[in-house]
């Protein structure tokens, strides 16, 4: 998110000028500069808000259409929709290996959400459990004949 969209964002959630300012440590002109700038490119009405000023709309139209618009070094404005879902543009979904119906993994962490891609969320696992990993000796292996054990235990009865 660029420092323009926090200025934005803000505004659409009734912060006034110099509040914004304050927050993202900007001068006042150049938050008066952005939302002046969106007002003018959208005809007396800011560019990126909505009448009631609770949607925050894209400024110009996308590629990918009106819920993903690019922000540039990898970066993307994704609209929540009102089922909460969101589209992840085509270069993301092929960067993370996703197919329709497939898994990405996310996490809150602070004030940020972070998508992993399956794969890596696996790896990362791996790496913690790694130091637990006995040479030669597979887990699934070990809990299967495990489960076997209990069960001819079961069977003669106890």
């Amino acid at each position: 998110m660029t420092v323009s969209d926090k200025i934005r964002a803000l505004d659409a959630a009734g912060c006034s000028r110099a509040e914004i300012a304050r927050l993202l440590g900007r001068r006042y002109q150049h938050v008066r500069n952005v939302l002046e700038a969106d007002r003018v490119r959208g005809n007396s009405e800011p560019a990126g808000m909505a009448e009631e000023g609770a949607t925050f709309l894209p400024a110009s139209p996308s590629p990918y259409g009106p819920d993903v618009q690019p922000r540039g070094r990898g970066a993307y404005r994704l609209v929540v929709r009102a089922d909460g879902s969101i589209v992840l543009p085509r270069e993301l979904r092929e960067a993370f290996g996703v197919v329709v119906g497939g898994v990405v993994m996310a996490r809150h962490e602070g004030d940020e959400f972070k998508l992993v891609s399956a794969a890596t969320a696996l790896r990362r696992i791996q790496k913690v459990l790694e130091p637990y990993a006995q040479e030669g000796v597979s887990w699934a292996d070990e809990l299967i004949a495990e489960r076997r054990r209990e069960v001819e235990r079961e069977e003669k009865g106890g």
